[in-house]
């Protein structure tokens, strides 16, 4: 299964980024590039997405990578969720929203990241 799908949810698409369990390489840096063509052939404010970054093992490339990706996606995204961002990832994903100045909802899940994302 593709780590960056849209699945159905409530009758809204959702996209589902899932970088669970990635650390800085080839898998992550080819994550991030289908998630962006994904993202950026869908019209602009109309991307509801999930961004699942359970178990994640980071770094100051990975974080960069990551601040260009959402500011670059920004036009995009209607509403985004994350999911698995705990201790010093938090304080990473503070960063990011106020480098791309969009801001995030955190879920402890991702059923709960897809529910709210529909009533967006």
């Amino acid at each position: 299964m593709s780590r960056v799908r849209f699945v159905e949810h409530q009758g809204k698409r959702i996209l589902i980024e899932d970088f669970s369990h990635l650390s800085f390489g080839t898998e992550f840096s080819d994550t991030l590039k289908t998630a962006e063509k994904t993202i950026r052939a869908q019209p602009p404010d109309s991307v509801l997405a999930v961004f699942d970054a359970t178990g994640v093992r980071f770094n100051n490339d990975m974080i960069n990578a990551v601040k260009a990706f959402v500011k670059g996606n920004s036009p995009y995204i209607k509403a985004s969720a994350v999911v698995g961002v705990e201790g010093l990832l938090n304080v990473a994903l503070i960063g990011i929203s106020k480098f791309s100045g969009r801001s995030f909802k955190s879920c402890n899940d991702r059923s709960a990241a897809m529910e709210w994302l529909v009533q967006q």
